[in-house]
């Protein structure tokens, strides 16, 4: 029987012995997701059978929204007890759900030491280094010997996230170095801390935005990242765990954008998310998109007469059309990847911008050179010379083709120069690049492709 089934069937037989049996053999995120998966009925039964211990473990790997439900459905005293046991950015996470009237009750349900780091999380934006970090961290000063290091983290070791890293502080808590547990236990209990710590001093900004923190820990292979005020003094800890959910939100964020969709994303997940909720983050753009893609058919309707004369140049448009907006978004996607890489920025535009350049024209000329060689051969072998005048009129076939391979060209390059140049444009005006990605581009592009291919075929064919 599957796992979220036998929950199921112990709620609705009001099993509770069963229900923590079951819980007690899952991991706890598996819990969490067998919690997610249940209706708010069972939600409210499951929440009421388990014992306080098993919901802290449970709520740690809910989603915040998730985690708040199940908070609110508990009797005050069940609520102080979970809040504590909670670490202090999942207590923020959860409270930042809650509505301000609800929010000062919670707060005022924690002890003393909890509330201030609740209450100096809460003081930073959620996106922000300091809104993601932990004050849950463990320091030592340089003076100590590695015995007086190890019974000072006898007595805060339950306070601390991790002991993987230990920062060395000075007595204004600014950050000098730090040393790692097995440091600790490989060297003789004489040794002085500061001839076994290691003296890097990296860290970020608490204001800085959290993908900048992400960047770091990649960038430096860090397992926890310092996370410091204007005047350096240490605040809390950016965790590897807290990277992996940065992570996890910045490439859906930017997967969004991509595919112009707008707002903050719903963290319950795409079946709880209202109807509603979905609608007001994809109409916007949608309108605005399909404003700018009527200029494709104004253009259509100003060559009107280019289309009558020479008809068949219409089974080209979508062709010409596809592969600009292929081409761009492929630009776009190569160009926004490298630059939230860090292996460029906005300064190298120039350089940038002529190599996509070069790409396209590369492809062009590829694409336009068989298209023309391909169309050529399809035409003169399966239509016949009577049925082929009427649809080229009075223009030769070899300018036909020749015409859609300079287009199509020429489009291929257009349309990588603007994929490789709006992404970079966007990010010196300070704006996320993702926004200006496909379908932006794609749309810029279709309706460029078409004067491009209206264009030179007039003036090819002199119409």
């Amino acid at each position: 029987m599957k796992i979220p089934e036998s929950i199921k069937k112990a709620i609705e037989s009001g099993n509770e012995s069963d229900l923590q049996e079951i819980c007690n053999s899952l991991h706890p995120a598996d819990a969490a997701a067998a919690f997610t998966a249940l209706n708010e009925e069972q939600q409210i039964q499951f929440a009421q059978f388990l014992n306080n211990d098993a919901l802290s473990l449970i709520t740690s790997f809910l989603p915040a929204p998730e985690s708040a439900d199940l908070i609110a459905g508990l009797e005050e005293k069940d609520r102080t007890v979970i809040l504590e046991s909670l670490p202090d950015d999942v207590v923020t996470d959860l409270i930042q759900e809650t509505d301000e009237d609800q929010q000062k009750t919670y707060v005022e349900l924690l002890s003393d030491e909890k509330k201030d780091a609740a209450e100096t999380l809460l003081g930073y934006p959620e996106d922000s280094a300091g809104g993601r970090m932990t004050t849950a961290y463990a320091t030592l000063q340089e003076n100590m010997s590695v015995k007086e290091a190890i019974e000072t983290l006898e007595v805060t070791k339950e306070d601390a996230e991790i002991l993987a890293r230990i920062y060395v502080v000075d007595e204004n808590k600014r950050i000098l170095g730090k040393v790692r547990l097995r440091d600790l236990t490989f060297n003789a209990w004489s040794t002085p801390i500061k001839d076994i710590m290691d003296h890097e001093k990296l860290a970020i900004r608490a204001e800085e935005d959290q993908e900048e923190a992400l960047k770091m820990m990649l960038k430096y292979d860090m397992i926890a990242l310092p996370v410091i005020d204007k005047t350096n003094q240490l605040l809390g800890i950016i965790t590897h765990d807290d990277a992996l959910e940065i992570q996890e939100e910045e490439s859906t964020e930017d997967l969004e954008k991509a595919a112009a969709i707008a707002g903050e994303r719903d963290e319950e997940g795409y079946l709880k998310s209202p109807v509603l909720s979905h609608f007001k983050r994809r109409a916007v753009w949608v309108f605005f998109l399909a404003i700018v893609a009527i200029l494709s058919g104004l253009v259509i309707l100003n060559y009107e007469s280019l289309l009558d004369n020479v008809f068949i140049l219409a089974v080209y448009m979508p062709m010409i059309v596809a592969t600009g907006g292929n081409t761009g978004s492929q630009a776009a996607t190569m160009v926004i990847r490298a630059m939230s890489l860090g292996e460029f920025t906005p300064s190298e535009f120039f350089r940038v911008v002529w190599k996509e350049l070069r790409i396209g024209l590369a492809l062009g000329a590829l694409l336009g050179a068989l298209i023309a060689i391909g169309s050529w051969v399809l035409i003169t072998t399966f239509i016949n010379p009577d049925a082929l005048s009427s649809i080229t009129g009075k223009h030769s076939l070899n300018d036909l083709v020749i015409t859609v391979g300079i287009a199509l060209t020429i489009q291929v390059s257009a349309s990588t120069f603007i994929g490789a140049a709006l992404p970079m444009m966007a990010k010196s005006c300070k704006l996320d690049p993702a926004v200006v990605a496909s379908p932006a581009i794609t749309t810029i592009v279709d309706v460029l492709g078409l004067l491009i291919y209206f264009g030179i075929a007039s003036m090819m064919l002199g119409i």
